[in-house]
């Protein structure tokens, strides 16, 4: 796949290492004509036990092909183990439980939410359901397809065959999702930036955030900024993280109880426990 491969490694992290589930994370970006819509296709196998955190995320479909796989999201519990799935929107950390197996799967964009589902993001924000068919084909279709397949390059060309397919028989996206998602990627210093730089009033751009992210304005400031300092959490190399947080934040104090919000658990914690999936 080329430059379409991002990565095909075990996770480097120091927690990650001492962990013993053996898993491998394989990530390749869609079809150039789908980067609005899906963020990228991943390929997970574990030989042993894994638990792992999802950090909160726009929407993933996820299919289970080997061993069985469980998500937590809140107090929520599926009553059946994950195959074909939908996670919708989130805005807190999911946990992600197998004995062993293979998941493979890809994530979606707002944009992509919008225009492959049609669904409001707020009707399934914070859920997790099964997939049906809400991609135009029956997930037992597609799980049969995949479950053919033990190969990462032919799932790619599965999931992108089934998204320029559906890209071609969707419309467009409405010309104020578009600017909405453009002006959020920005990070406005507050609801009231937001709303004057894309020219709605208040209860419009709540309105329009909740169908087309899943959140209220100010939950999705709060969200982002938490995820934009995540982000280089993730990546760093020692354990202390104060030098790394959002200048919005008042103190190492607000970080704490963003954190505890957002995630579940302190940065501590967080920082001492393997992260196999994710690390």
């Amino acid at each position: 796949m080329g430059v379409r491969a991002m990565t095909s490694q075990m996770p480097g992290d120091a927690a990650a290492e001492d962990d013993p589930s053996n898993t491998s994370v394989r990530i390749y970006l869609p079809d150039e004509r789908l980067r609005s819509f899906a963020t990228f296709y991943y390929f997970v196998e574990t030989d042993g036990p894994l638990e792992d955190f999802l950090y909160p995320e726009w929407g993933n479909a996820l299919f289970a092909t080997r061993g069985e796989w469980r998500a937590q999201l809140g107090r929520r519990y599926p009553d059946e183990p994950l195959i074909a799935t939908l996670f919708g929107p989130t805005d807190r950390a999911a946990q992600v439980f197998s004995p062993g197996g293979k998941t493979m799967g890809f994530g979606l964009t707002p944009l992509g939410w919008q225009r492959f589902l049609g669904i409001p993001a707020d009707e399934l924000a914070n859920r997790i359901v099964p997939l049906g068919d809400h991609f135009g084909v029956p997930a037992s279709a597609l799980f049969a397809q995949l479950d053919r397949e033990d190969d990462d390059l032919a799932g790619v060309a599965m999931f992108d065959a089934l998204l320029l397919d559906r890209l071609a028989a969707t419309d467009a996206n409405p010309a104020w999702a578009i600017e909405l998602d453009t002006v959020l990627r920005d990070r406005p210093h507050n609801v009231e930036q937001f709303a004057a730089t894309v020219g709605v009033s208040d209860r419009v751009l709540a309105r329009r955030c909740k169908k087309l992210f899943g959140f209220s304005p100010k939950r999705l400031l709060r969200r982002q900024r938490f995820l934009d300092t995540l982000g280089r959490m993730r990546v760093m190399e020692q354990r202390h993280y104060n030098s790394l947080l959002d200048p919005e934040y008042f103190d190492q104090a607000h970080f704490v109880h963003e954190f505890r919000e957002f995630m579940g658990l302190s940065p501590t914690q967080f920082l001492a426990v393997p992260r196999p999936l994710m690390g």
